[in-house]
Protein backbone atom coordinates (compact mmCIF):
# COMPACT_ATOMS: atom_id res chain seq x y z
CA UNK A 1 0.00 0.00 0.00
CA UNK A 2 1.74 3.62 -0.91
CA UNK A 3 0.69 6.11 1.11
CA UNK A 4 1.21 9.36 2.75
CA UNK A 5 0.54 10.72 6.14
CA UNK A 6 -0.25 13.87 6.83
CA UNK A 7 -0.64 16.49 10.12
CA UNK A 8 -3.79 18.17 11.05
CA UNK A 9 -4.31 21.48 12.30
CA UNK A 10 -3.84 23.37 15.56
CA UNK A 11 -7.32 23.72 16.03
CA UNK A 12 -7.97 19.56 15.62
CA UNK A 13 -5.12 18.44 17.93
CA UNK A 14 -7.15 16.98 20.88
CA UNK A 15 -9.58 14.96 17.75
CA UNK A 16 -7.40 14.49 14.49
CA UNK A 17 -4.16 13.15 15.14
CA UNK A 18 -3.14 12.75 10.98
CA UNK A 19 -4.57 11.73 7.82
CA UNK A 20 -3.66 9.01 5.82
CA UNK A 21 -3.76 9.50 2.18
CA UNK A 22 -3.88 6.37 0.25
CA UNK A 23 -2.68 5.91 -3.59
CA UNK A 24 -2.26 2.23 -4.49
CA UNK A 25 -3.03 -0.80 -2.55
CA UNK A 26 -0.88 -2.64 -3.73
CA UNK A 27 1.13 -5.11 -1.08
CA UNK A 28 -1.66 -4.01 1.78
CA UNK A 29 -1.59 -7.69 3.30
CA UNK A 30 2.01 -6.73 4.58
CA UNK A 31 0.76 -3.57 6.29
CA UNK A 32 0.12 -3.75 10.06
CA UNK A 33 -1.86 -1.52 12.54
CA UNK A 34 -0.47 -1.51 15.90
CA UNK A 35 -3.23 -0.53 18.81
CA UNK A 36 -2.32 2.42 20.03
CA UNK A 37 -6.11 3.95 21.39
CA UNK A 38 -6.50 5.23 18.10
CA UNK A 39 -8.50 4.34 15.49
CA UNK A 40 -9.82 6.30 11.59
CA UNK A 41 -12.92 7.63 9.78
CA UNK A 42 -12.97 5.81 6.93
CA UNK A 43 -13.49 8.11 3.71
CA UNK A 44 -14.25 4.49 1.46
CA UNK A 45 -14.77 5.34 -2.03
CA UNK A 46 -14.71 1.86 -3.42
CA UNK A 47 -12.38 -0.35 -0.72
CA UNK A 48 -14.48 -3.67 -0.98
CA UNK A 49 -12.82 -5.31 2.04
CA UNK A 50 -12.35 -5.99 5.76
CA UNK A 51 -10.56 -5.29 8.86
CA UNK A 52 -8.39 -8.12 9.89
CA UNK A 53 -7.39 -9.24 13.48
CA UNK A 54 -3.40 -10.46 12.86
CA UNK A 55 -2.72 -13.77 13.57
CA UNK A 56 -6.55 -14.25 13.91
CA UNK A 57 -9.79 -15.40 11.61
CA UNK A 58 -11.59 -12.56 13.30
CA UNK A 59 -12.67 -10.23 10.30
CA UNK A 60 -14.95 -6.79 10.32
CA UNK A 61 -16.39 -5.93 6.95
CA UNK A 62 -15.69 -2.49 6.05
CA UNK A 63 -18.84 -0.31 5.00
CA UNK A 64 -19.58 1.17 1.70
CA UNK A 65 -20.22 4.23 2.98
CA UNK A 66 -18.01 6.70 4.99
CA UNK A 67 -17.29 4.87 8.75
CA UNK A 68 -15.51 4.76 11.67
CA UNK A 69 -13.42 1.95 12.48
CA UNK A 70 -13.13 -0.60 14.90
CA UNK A 71 -11.17 0.09 18.04
CA UNK A 72 -9.87 -2.82 20.06
CA UNK A 73 -6.62 -4.19 21.60
CA UNK A 74 -5.41 -6.32 18.72
CA UNK A 75 -3.01 -5.78 15.57
CA UNK A 76 -4.98 -5.19 12.52
CA UNK A 77 -4.46 -4.96 8.69
CA UNK A 78 -6.71 -4.52 5.70
CA UNK A 79 -7.37 -6.89 3.83
CA UNK A 80 -9.18 -6.03 0.33
CA UNK A 81 -11.21 -8.52 -2.03
CA UNK A 82 -9.72 -9.28 -5.40
CA UNK A 83 -12.57 -8.62 -7.46
CA UNK A 84 -12.91 -5.14 -6.77
CA UNK A 85 -9.55 -3.86 -6.72
CA UNK A 86 -9.59 -2.06 -10.33
CA UNK A 87 -12.91 -0.63 -9.15
CA UNK A 88 -10.87 1.84 -6.43
CA UNK A 89 -10.75 5.12 -7.58
CA UNK A 90 -7.89 6.55 -5.32
CA UNK A 91 -7.02 8.55 -3.52
CA UNK A 92 -8.32 7.10 -0.72
CA UNK A 93 -8.28 9.51 2.75
CA UNK A 94 -8.56 8.31 6.51
CA UNK A 95 -8.94 10.43 9.24
CA UNK A 96 -6.73 9.01 12.48
CA UNK A 97 -8.53 10.01 15.40
CA UNK A 98 -7.07 10.75 18.87
CA UNK A 99 -7.78 8.43 21.65
CA UNK A 100 -10.55 10.64 22.64
CA UNK A 101 -11.53 12.20 19.01
CA UNK A 102 -14.11 9.84 18.42
CA UNK A 103 -16.31 10.51 21.52
CA UNK A 104 -15.28 14.20 21.00
CA UNK A 105 -16.56 14.24 17.39
CA UNK A 106 -19.46 12.48 17.38
CA UNK A 107 -20.39 12.19 21.31
CA UNK A 108 -21.26 8.85 21.04
CA UNK A 109 -19.72 5.90 23.87
CA UNK A 110 -16.29 4.25 22.07
CA UNK A 111 -17.18 1.71 23.41
CA UNK A 112 -19.78 0.49 20.71
CA UNK A 113 -16.73 0.31 18.12
CA UNK A 114 -15.14 -2.77 20.03
CA UNK A 115 -16.59 -5.38 17.50
CA UNK A 116 -17.75 -3.33 13.95
CA UNK A 117 -17.07 -0.35 11.92
CA UNK A 118 -19.83 2.40 12.67
CA UNK A 119 -21.70 3.95 9.88
CA UNK A 120 -21.48 8.14 10.06
CA UNK A 121 -25.04 8.89 9.66
CA UNK A 122 -26.43 10.63 6.25
CA UNK A 123 -27.34 13.79 7.91
CA UNK A 124 -24.06 14.65 8.72
CA UNK A 125 -22.08 13.33 5.44
CA UNK A 126 -24.60 15.36 3.99
CA UNK A 127 -23.85 18.42 5.89
CA UNK A 128 -19.75 18.41 6.25
CA UNK A 129 -18.82 15.77 4.20
CA UNK A 130 -20.86 15.86 1.05
CA UNK A 131 -17.74 17.74 -1.45
CA UNK A 132 -15.04 15.40 -0.28
CA UNK A 133 -13.29 13.99 -3.21
CA UNK A 134 -14.10 16.72 -5.67
CA UNK A 135 -11.34 19.19 -5.21
CA UNK A 136 -7.96 19.19 -7.93
CA UNK A 137 -5.32 18.29 -5.32
CA UNK A 138 -4.80 16.38 -1.90
CA UNK A 139 -4.00 19.84 -0.42
CA UNK A 140 -7.85 21.17 -1.01
CA UNK A 141 -9.10 17.76 -0.63
CA UNK A 142 -6.93 18.21 3.22
CA UNK A 143 -7.93 21.62 3.46
CA UNK A 144 -11.84 20.72 3.26
CA UNK A 145 -11.37 18.20 5.71
CA UNK A 146 -9.69 20.12 8.21
CA UNK A 147 -12.47 22.79 8.25
CA UNK A 148 -15.47 20.42 7.78
CA UNK A 149 -14.03 18.27 10.73
CA UNK A 150 -13.21 21.31 12.58
CA UNK A 151 -17.49 22.67 12.32
CA UNK A 152 -18.30 19.01 13.24
CA UNK A 153 -16.23 19.57 16.94
CA UNK A 154 -17.14 22.99 17.62
CA UNK A 155 -20.64 21.49 17.09
CA UNK A 156 -20.69 19.50 20.10
CA UNK A 157 -19.96 22.21 22.30
CA UNK A 158 -16.81 20.23 24.04
CA UNK A 159 -15.54 21.09 27.23
CA UNK A 160 -12.08 19.94 28.88
CA UNK A 161 -12.51 16.30 30.38
CA UNK A 162 -10.46 15.06 33.69
CA UNK A 163 -9.56 12.16 31.42
CA UNK A 164 -7.27 14.22 29.38
CA UNK A 165 -5.29 15.29 31.70
CA UNK A 166 -4.93 11.76 33.09
CA UNK A 167 -3.95 10.46 29.93
CA UNK A 168 -1.50 13.20 29.57
CA UNK A 169 -0.17 11.95 32.85
CA UNK A 170 0.39 8.20 31.07
CA UNK A 171 2.43 9.95 28.10
CA UNK A 172 3.72 12.55 29.36
CA UNK A 173 5.04 11.50 32.71
CA UNK A 174 4.83 8.54 33.21
CA UNK A 175 5.68 7.47 29.76
CA UNK A 176 3.06 4.47 29.83
CA UNK A 177 5.12 3.03 33.39
CA UNK A 178 2.26 3.35 35.59
CA UNK A 179 -0.38 1.13 37.64
CA UNK A 180 -3.76 1.74 37.32
CA UNK A 181 -3.85 2.22 41.43
CA UNK A 182 -1.23 5.12 40.85
CA UNK A 183 -3.44 7.12 39.00
CA UNK A 184 -6.53 6.18 41.15
CA UNK A 185 -4.33 7.92 44.33
CA UNK A 186 -3.09 10.86 42.05
CA UNK A 187 -6.38 11.64 40.96
CA UNK A 188 -8.63 10.57 44.15
CA UNK A 189 -10.81 8.67 41.83
CA UNK A 190 -12.59 5.37 42.53
CA UNK A 191 -11.48 2.15 39.95
CA UNK A 192 -15.14 2.34 38.73
CA UNK A 193 -15.35 5.53 37.67
CA UNK A 194 -11.99 5.95 36.53
CA UNK A 195 -12.97 2.69 33.93
CA UNK A 196 -16.37 3.56 33.38
CA UNK A 197 -15.05 7.07 31.90
CA UNK A 198 -12.42 5.33 30.09
CA UNK A 199 -14.49 2.59 28.13
CA UNK A 200 -17.07 5.40 27.14
CA UNK A 201 -14.47 7.99 26.10
CA UNK A 202 -12.17 5.92 24.91
CA UNK A 203 -13.09 2.75 24.73
CA UNK A 204 -10.61 0.90 26.01
CA UNK A 205 -9.97 0.17 30.03
CA UNK A 206 -6.96 2.27 31.55
CA UNK A 207 -5.11 -1.02 31.97
CA UNK A 208 -5.62 -1.74 28.52
CA UNK A 209 -5.09 1.92 27.30
CA UNK A 210 -1.87 1.73 29.10
CA UNK A 211 -0.88 -1.56 27.72
CA UNK A 212 -1.07 -1.14 24.14
CA UNK A 213 0.35 2.41 23.84
CA UNK A 214 3.40 0.52 25.96
CA UNK A 215 3.55 -2.34 23.41
CA UNK A 216 3.14 0.63 20.30
CA UNK A 217 5.99 2.33 22.01
CA UNK A 218 8.28 -0.23 22.28
CA UNK A 219 8.22 -1.59 19.02
CA UNK A 220 8.59 1.66 17.47
CA UNK A 221 11.27 2.18 19.30
CA UNK A 222 12.63 -1.09 18.99
CA UNK A 223 12.55 -0.98 15.21
CA UNK A 224 12.52 2.81 14.20
CA UNK A 225 15.10 3.87 16.62
CA UNK A 226 17.25 0.59 17.04
CA UNK A 227 17.34 0.61 20.21
CA UNK A 228 18.54 -2.36 22.46
CA UNK A 229 16.74 -3.84 25.07
CA UNK A 230 18.78 -2.14 28.01
CA UNK A 231 17.77 1.33 26.14
CA UNK A 232 14.33 0.28 26.73
CA UNK A 233 14.25 -1.37 29.87
CA UNK A 234 12.15 1.33 31.82
CA UNK A 235 8.84 -0.37 29.47
CA UNK A 236 9.13 -3.89 30.80
CA UNK A 237 10.94 -5.35 33.63
CA UNK A 238 13.15 -8.04 31.94
CA UNK A 239 13.99 -9.09 28.46
CA UNK A 240 11.41 -12.43 28.88
CA UNK A 241 8.76 -9.82 29.63
CA UNK A 242 9.45 -8.08 26.64
CA UNK A 243 9.77 -11.31 24.71
CA UNK A 244 6.42 -12.38 26.14
CA UNK A 245 4.60 -9.37 25.39
CA UNK A 246 5.83 -9.44 21.05
CA UNK A 247 4.80 -12.99 21.18
CA UNK A 248 1.10 -12.25 22.60
CA UNK A 249 0.33 -10.40 19.90
CA UNK A 250 2.73 -10.87 16.98
CA UNK A 251 3.44 -14.88 17.88
CA UNK A 252 7.05 -13.87 17.14
CA UNK A 253 10.07 -13.12 19.02
CA UNK A 254 11.07 -9.04 18.81
CA UNK A 255 14.33 -10.60 16.96
CA UNK A 256 12.41 -12.17 14.39
CA UNK A 257 9.72 -8.85 14.32
CA UNK A 258 12.64 -6.44 13.47
CA UNK A 259 13.93 -8.71 10.67
CA UNK A 260 10.49 -9.34 9.27
CA UNK A 261 10.31 -5.69 8.95
CA UNK A 262 13.79 -5.28 7.77
CA UNK A 263 13.12 -7.97 4.97
CA UNK A 264 9.73 -6.18 3.98
CA UNK A 265 7.91 -8.83 5.10
CA UNK A 266 5.11 -7.09 6.75
CA UNK A 267 4.98 -2.97 7.15
CA UNK A 268 3.84 -1.10 10.48
CA UNK A 269 2.12 1.82 9.74
CA UNK A 270 2.80 3.69 13.25
CA UNK A 271 6.89 4.07 11.56
CA UNK A 272 5.50 6.55 8.93
CA UNK A 273 6.91 9.69 8.99
CA UNK A 274 4.52 12.69 8.56
CA UNK A 275 4.79 14.35 5.30
CA UNK A 276 5.11 18.40 6.14
CA UNK A 277 5.52 19.89 3.00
Amino acid sequence: MTYGVFPSVKELEEVVKQYVVITSLEGIDSLLFLPNGCNFIVFNRGFDGHTEIYNDDRKFPIPKGYSISVKNNKIKKFVVEEDSSHKIKFPLILAELTPIGFYKLFNKDASILKNDYLEIEESIKEKYFKDLYTHGSIKEELEYLNSSLNMLYLSQDNKYMCIQDVIDKIINTYHFEVSVKKLLEEFNCSRSKLEREFKKIIGLTPKNFIYISKFCKTVVSYIEDDCCFSEMEYLYSDHSHMNAVFKKFFGLNPSVVFDDVTNKKIRIYQLQKLNIN
